[in-house]
């Protein structure tokens, strides 16, 4: 027929003939060649066996060999799929990287063979293996912290945290430690540009930690977590033992719309920072020996109060039984943990308990109170000083509108804003006070100060804390601002004429003596007792908190060395306590209507100071009739 079949290899040479028939003669024959090659054998498949690894572990900068074979027994090739983790150089992988290597084997096949399918195999690389050092490793670095800025428009009274103008402080005279395991190696603080320089010698393969405390030894101030523990805040990074440097820098946690609360680690190291702050500005005029000091600080504080190892601490504040300060820190509600005159402003009531004296009875208070001028002048001179030793006048407290919009309040301790501040300037007034003080402080060179022509008076930091530290601290009257103008007057260089100058513009009058003498106000909250039996009747301002000016008198009496009883009848609440140079005798405060009744030894010639307070929630005038006796 027509098919031609191939039977060996050669030339096939195939003839085409017609006979022709009775029309035709026959055609001549025709040839043509075809080469026949050699029968055609199909490839076969092949497939790689197990990938094994000699040895069966590999460390970052060490190796391992990789082998397998194929079942046509064709060489095999290796590539690593992970070239971040590990390489592959013919049957040799090395680990680059802590992770999980993945190698592949190939067989590419040839003609007798298909290619194999590509097998793969994971092997972990660990951390390089360092030997143990031997003898002592030198290290030095910077850590630092991510300082928020506080801001506040006067004009648009409008402001908040300033995340965009983040910049890393450094971490001044904090605790730092190289750990091992739980040991200590060695310890050494952070100078006050953050650097730090030490020697450690570790002991064994277990591996090592440089911790920096939120915690300084000079002053003695650690901010610690009330809601766990009271542990100290920390921040760490790991050591390798063979490096020389290492820097640390706390993050404020912020991502750009919320905080993250685990990534906090600036905030503890803020508020130690600012306190330092203030440490350091009065130890740079006088020599000062700070007692020890807390601050308590979480993301849990807020501003609800109740168990304060909850969180639950109402609002940031200074706590005398734990001398301690507790600092808001809940995202979207409170956080004052870059609110520097806010930090500064708690600090300073530690400062005035431990170093000076209060007297304040605490509680509520604000732009425009009437203020018991004991409490007037504690938060005044609290947010004054603040404004000293931060050196800027504008105190910012920070707080959020919501989950995501931090809005700011602020005061500026040098200029009253307009419309006023300070409707009923004087001695009762916190505005008054924080601004009397500032000016009696600053100079025409205080950053944010003013030439003004009433205030001709420039102590300085120094004469201040000498006010605080013995005039006042000692004075026999409440620590007022009559106890601290007359301790004013009697520093060196200081001119009375001037002060009184500049007590004029505050509505306060030329006090001459602790019991504010010249100045109608102050003097009339003191009531004179020159006899006993004496009885003393006053009418009292009912409606408004127990810490304002309408609900307290003071009553003054000498000494006889004999027992002194003191009684208050009203028909309304009140309550009595005796005090001498600032320290409580004795107190009465178990009605709510009746008498009160105390009674106190006295020594002779010493002056005593009872304080009346009262306690009547409904406007009105009510009268309290207080009774001397001694016998």
């Amino acid at each position: 027929g027509n098919t031609v079949t191939g039977v060996a290899a050669g030339t096939c040479t195939v003839a085409a003939n017609q006979a022709g028939n009775s029309s035709y003669n026959a055609a001549p024959q025709v040839t043509q060649s075809i080469t026949v090659s050699s029968a055609v054998v199909p490839p076969t498949g092949q497939t790689i066996g197990v990938i094994s690894f000699s040895p069966n572990s590999l460390a970052v900068g060490g190796a391992t060999t990789v082998s397998a074979t194929a079942t046509s027994g064709l060489a095999v090739t290796f590539s690593a799929t992970t070239p971040t983790i590990c390489a592959v150089s013919g049957n040799t992988v090395t680990g680059v990287a802590a992770g999980t290597c993945t190698v592949a084997a190939n067989q590419a096949g040839n003609s007798s063979y298909n290619a194999a399918p590509q097998l793969t195999q994971s092997i972990a690389v660990s951390s390089a293996v360092v030997p143990p050092p031997t003898g002592a490793l030198s290290l030095s670095g910077k850590i630092s912290y991510d300082f928020v800025p506080s801001i506040y428009n006067e004009a648009t009274k409008t402001g908040g945290l300033d995340f965009s103008h983040t910049t890393p402080r450094p971490v001044r005279g904090a605790t730092l430690r190289v750990m091992q395991g739980s040991n200590v190696l060695t310890s050494t603080a952070t100078d006050g540009n953050g650097n730090y320089s030490l020697q450690y010698t570790p002991n064994g393969t277990t591996s090592l930690q440089l911790v920096v405390l939120a915690e300084s030894v000079n002053p003695p101030i650690k901010v610690a977590d009330n809601t766990d523990q009271n542990l100290i805040w920390a921040m760490s990074g790991t050591l390798d033992g063979v490096s020389t440097s290492k820097n640390l820098n706390g993050g404020s946690g912020w991502n750009g719309t919320n905080y993250v609360d685990a990534n906090r680690t600036a905030a503890p190291f803020a508020i130690l920072d600012s306190m330092y702050t203030a440490s350091k500005a009065f130890s740079a005029v006088r020599s000062v020996t700070f007692p020890a000091f807390t601050a308590f600080w979480s993301p849990l504080n807020t501003s609800e109060s109740g168990d304060v190892k909850q969180g639950l601490i109402g609002t940031s504040y200074f706590s005398p039984s734990e001398n301690a300060v507790y600092i808001l820190g809940k995202e979207g509600v409170d956080t004052d943990e870059y609110d520097n005159h806010v930090i500064v402003h708690e600090w300073t009531h530690y400062f005035q308990d431990n170093l000076s004296r209060s007297d304040s009875p605490g509680g509520k208070h604000g732009p425009g109170y009437v203020l018991d001028p004991r409490l007037s002048f504690g938060e005044g001179s609290a947010t004054a000083i603040a404004a000293m030793v931060l050196n800027d006048p504008l105190y910012v407290d920070t707080l959020w509108q919501n989950p995501t919009t931090p809005v700011a309040m602020g005061t500026n301790a040098e200029t009253a804003p307009t419309p006023t501040d300070d409707p009923s300037p004087g001695v009762l007034s916190e505005a008054s006070v924080i601004r009397l003080l500032y000016d009696v402080f600053d100079s025409s060179s205080t950053p944010g100060s003013t030439n003004e022509s009433f205030d001709q008076v420039s102590v300085g930091l120094g004469t201040i804390f000498d006010v605080f530290t013995g005039p006042l601290k000692t004075t026999d009257a409440m620590v007022t601002v009559g106890s601290f103008i007359s301790g004013l007057k009697q520093q060196s260089g200081v001119s009375s004429s001037a002060v009184d100058t500049l007590l004029a513009h505050y509505a306060i009058g030329p006090i001459s003596d602790q019991w504010g003498t010249g100045d109608p106000t102050m003097r009339a909250m003191y009531t004179d007792v020159t006899a006993f039996p004496q009885t003393k009747t006053i009418s009292l301002s009912g409606g408004a908190e127990s810490n304002t000016w309408n609900q307290n008198q003071y009553y003054v009496f000498t000494g006889n060395g004999r027992q002194v009883t003191v009684a208050a009848t009203s028909i309304d609440d009140v309550g009595i306590a005796v005090y001498q140079a600032g320290a409580e005798l004795a107190a009465a405060d178990k009605y709510y209507t009746g008498t009160e009744t105390l009674q106190v030894a006295t020594q002779s010639g010493k002056k005593y100071v009872v304080v009346l307070t009262g306690y009547r929630t409904t406007s009105g005038n009510y009268d309290v009739t207080v009774d001397f006796t001694s016998q």
